[in-house]
């Protein structure tokens, strides 16, 4: 590019040197003519002799050279404004980016405005700085990249190169061209912006995989062949057709490899029509694929003409219809298949006169319908061998006939006339008949006069019909209706309950004693006993009521026309008296009882499946009270547990958002007066409600899917508050309570085991479990196994509330303990009830016989804690010393407690 440009500058400069000497020619010769003229040479003539040294001619010459040199410049100059001018508008409008940088540090010299939007600088806050300043490049290959084939190349073109604004990588081309500024040796560049075209080419791709797999899911290739070159395109769907791989060269002479011999000549006639009338052609052929296997394609092509109107080539597609062409096949050979069934099947053909309703028929129609054929007139409408229509059905069929005729003959697009009736002949079985016809004759004013149609025998098709309907909707053990049936029947029931204004009760029966029966005597005599028990169930009801076999031993039962509650109470201790008679299976009789629960709309105005649900809870209510009984839905009850699961389940957000935390309450040595460990409780720290006690949350967590996730929340609580004690100085031993079901859990003491070995730097025997009675007697064995091995961890094991329970010796003897711990309940009123006094002063004899420590709980007075040490508990805890409070609180208290002073005054015991 440089040397593009010295060729007009040099051309410019020679052209102006000739303008100069041509233009200067004159001026020199100037002083010579002035002597020749004689005119005068110094200005002393006018002005004095002090004047001599200043040469007249010279200085014209000279005043002339100047203005001409001016002349030029100004030329020159506004010459180089002009296309400076030019140069910059260019520059300027540029949509791409471009600018000029010193090839040495990056340093930008210009920059036109498309580059400073690019980086969203302003041009001050560009020129000056270096692209490694503005960070303009992605990595700083991009720039050596571009100073290589600069250098190698002497410029660059259109070199793929990463930019950055920001956080934002922006590809693109850039051409660059060495120039000098200045005397320093910079480059001018053009940045191209390619984010457009990246994603317009990733879109063409995107749109290409979608027409590819559009052609795979539709099994159609894509072909192309051009005149003297052959095939030169070919689609992967279509290699795939032929057996190909798609690397394989395109076949030279497709028509003659691949194309089934008898498809030939049809195919070439196909291809020389489209070159001579230059149509569009489409043809079904056969090909053999290079396995030898045939298969049937659909072909469509058209010609390519060129701008003279010649054909170049011919392109098109190829379909697979193989898998189409041999249903076809299947279809064609079920016709005929099916033609020579109804050829071969007994048909009987009848001809009805719409007009006189009058109804005649072969021989084998009338014995379908078990007419006789008599000879002569005959009576009742029969005039010959014709009979009314009305006469072949029964009366309950002929409105429905009746329907059905004036549809054909409103609708007759909609399908031939088609109706099924059952007929009982006299001394023979009954039999379920099919006409199937069509109108064929019509009067002048479009009425129907004439049906043509065909009669045969469909009972063994109605009979399936009717045993699939029977299965469908009917148990096959008891004959009793199902789910299925039981919710159309229910959906009907609220329907006449809406509109009759009447109760309808919704009743779960569940029987009480049948899994023992079932087992002792096994299941076909359960069986038995359920086909016994579903006929009392339909002769306790009434007539309009339905009983529907939920599953097992569950029943639905549906009471309809109910008038008041006491009435739907009566018919169910019919119920339950007729179940709980005795029922004789082979040798052995056996009795069995039912609970049940009730509900009753629309008292209860819910929809079918909660009716349902809510008597199978009142159902569960009654087992729960005893069985052998019934029981009405509670809805307040209801609302309740509905409460509940809300209230638990803001117990478990709860848990998860850390909102629970564990205070400690001082256990103390009352005879060498000094703490020796804590209880950790539970506390809810509500953002609303403020700290909230055990009372207000533990009753929705225990029993509940929460019982197991929040013990381990307080086992692992329990750890961090051990840690938290050690960190201010206290080796205390601090309790946890474990619930039953978390001990129940498979592999507990493991888990305590992996737990503690995460935290290597707690001592064991600093960790106390606390487990209640029904804790230890859900399982001994188990428990015993569990705390055996938690025992051998050093962790301490104590029995909580200990004397609320079964306080079994058999646990004590079994299981390995280290502390009982006295309930608060008898610790608070033993002073003044004997019973009280009696069961503390026993369980800490029970205690030390057995050789483990005693805990008093709920200790609040002095007189307690006398009385406690003089019986040998010297442990408690209890307001009396100290509530529960934060674990960071506890060093604090210890700094300011004092322990009780001994007092001299015993108190007696009881």
């Amino acid at each position: 590019m440089p040397a593009l440009r010295s060729t007009p500058a040099s051309l410019l400069h020679r052209s102006t040197a000739a303008n100069w000497i041509f233009k200067a020619a004159p001026l020199l010769s100037l002083p010579w003519l002035w002597h020749l003229a004689n005119l005068p040479q110094t200005p002393a003539l006018w002005w004095g002799p002090q004047w001599n040294w200043l040469n007249i001619p010279w200085l014209l010459t000279a005043g002339a050279i100047t203005i001409l040199v001016w002349h030029f410049t100004q030329k020159s100059y506004l010459g180089h404004r002009a296309k400076h001018s030019i140069y910059s508008t260019a520059y300027r409008t540029l949509p791409d980016p471009a600018g000029i940088t010193a090839l040495e540090d990056g340093r930008f010299v210009d920059v036109n405005p498309a580059f400073c939007t690019l980086l969203g600088l302003s041009q001050q806050e560009v020129l000056g700085h270096t692209n490694q300043e503005l960070q303009v490049y992605a990595t700083p290959h991009e720039r050596s990249k571009l100073l290589n084939e600069l250098k190698l190349k002497g410029r660059v073109d259109r070199l793929r190169i990463l930019c950055r604004r920001g956080d934002e990588i922006i590809p693109g081309t850039i051409s660059a061209v060495p120039i000098e500024v200045q005397g320093e040796a910079c480059m001018l560049f053009v940045f191209h912006d390619t984010r457009v075209q990246e994603q317009t080419v990733q879109e063409l791709h995107a749109r290409n995989r979608t027409l590819m797999q559009a052609g795979y899911l539709a099994r159609l290739g894509a072909w192309e062949d051009r005149r003297g070159q052959g095939l030169v395109y070919w689609s992967e769907v279509c290699y795939d057709m032929h057996g190909l791989s798609h690397d394989s060269p395109l076949p030279s002479d497709y028509l003659n490899t691949f194309v089934a011999p008898e498809h030939r000549d049809r195919m070439r006639s196909q291809l020389q029509h489209c070159l001579r009338a230059r149509t569009d052609w489409e043809i079904e052929i056969q090909i053999i694929r290079t396995d030898g296997k045939k298969l049937w394609v659909r072909t469509r092509g058209e010609a390519i003409l060129d701008a003279d109107g010649k054909i170049t080539a011919m392109r098109g597609v190829m379909q697979d219809i193989d898998a189409q062409k041999r249903q076809e096949e299947s279809i064609r050979e079920r016709e005929a298949l099916l033609s020579i069934t109804l050829e071969a099947a007994a048909l009987g053909r009848w001809d009805w006169d719409l007009h006189s309703g009058m109804v005649n028929g072969d021989m084998f129609w009338c014995s379908l319908n078990s007419l006789q054929l008599v000879e002569g007139p005959s009576s009742l409408g029969k005039s010959g061998n014709q009979w009314h229509w009305t006469e072949l059905m029964s009366s309950h069929d002929v409105p429905r006939c009746n329907t059905e005729l004036i549809r054909h003959i409103e609708n007759p697009d909609d399908g031939p006339f088609d109706i099924t009736w059952r007929i009982q002949p006299i001394n023979s079985q009954s039999r379920w008949l099919r006409s199937i016809g069509k109108v064929v004759s019509y009067d002048l004013h479009g009425r129907a006069m004439r049906m043509l149609g065909v009669c045969l025998d469909v009972t063994t098709q109605q009979e399936q019909k009717n045993n699939l309907q029977q299965l469908a909707h009917f148990d096959p053990l008891t004959g009793l209706a199902n789910r299925i049936e039981l919710a159309a029947r229910l959906s009907e029931c609220l329907i006449q309950a809406r509109q009759r204004l009447h109760l309808l009760g919704v009743v779960y029966l569940d029987l009480d004693g049948f899994k023992p029966v079932n087992d002792r005597l096994g299941h076909d005599a359960g069986d038995r006993l359920l086909v016994l028990v579903a006929k009392r169930l339909q002769h306790a009801l009434r007539a309009h009521d339905c009983v529907a076999r939920f599953g097992g031993d569950e029943f639905v039962l549906l009471l309809n026309e109910l008038h008041s509650r006491a009435q739907c109470e009566a018919l169910l201790s019919r119920i339950m008296e007729s179940i709980a008679r005795p029922y004789a299976l082979d040798t052995e009789q056996v009795q069995i009882t039912a609970s049940m629960g009730y509900t009753l709309y629309p008292e209860d105005d819910a929809d079918e499946d909660t009716l349902v649900r809510h008597a199978d809870q009142a159902m569960y209510q009654a087992k729960q009270a005893g069985r052998n009984r019934f029981q009405a839905f509670d809805a307040a009850l209801e609302r309740n547990q509905r409460e509940q699961r809300l209230k638990s389940m803001r117990v478990r957000e709860g848990l998860e958002g850390g909102e629970f935390a564990l205070f400690v309450q001082p256990k103390v040595d009352m005879s060498q007066r000094r703490v020796i460990g804590v209880e950790a409780l539970a506390r809810w720290k509500h953002p609303e409600r403020g700290i909230l006690a055990p009372h207000e949350f533990l009753p929705l967590v225990e029993g509940s899917e929460l019982e197991v996730p929040f013990g381990q929340w307080a086992l692992l609580t329990g750890i961090r508050t051990i840690e938290q004690l050690m960190a201010q100085g206290l080796h205390l031993q601090v309790a946890v309570n474990i619930s039953a079901r978390h001990l129940q859990q498979p592999g507990f003491a493991q888990w305590v085991k992996e737990l503690l070995h995460a935290h290597p730097h707690i001592p064991p025997q600093l960790l106390d479990l606390e487990i209640t009675e029904s804790a230890a007697l859900y399982d001994i064995d188990h428990v015993a196994q569990e705390l055996k091995q938690l025992r051998e961890l050093q962790v301490s094991v104590s029995l909580d509330d200990f004397g609320t329970g079964y306080s079994s010796l058999t646990y004590l003897r079994r299981l390995p303990l280290d502390t009982l711990k006295i309930d608060r309940s008898f610790v608070r009123d033993m002073m003044n009830d004997p019973s009280d006094f009696a069961i503390v002063q026993g369980v800490a004899s029970l205690a030390h016989s057995f050789g483990y420590s005693v805990v008093a709980e709920g200790v609040e007075t002095h007189e307690q804690c006398l009385t406690l040490e003089r019986m040998g508990c010297k442990l408690a805890q209890g307001f009396f010393f100290a509530k529960p409070m934060p674990a960071e609180a506890l060093a604090m208290w210890l700094a300011d407690w004092e322990a009780p002073a001994p007092n001299a005054h015993r108190v007696p015991l009881h």
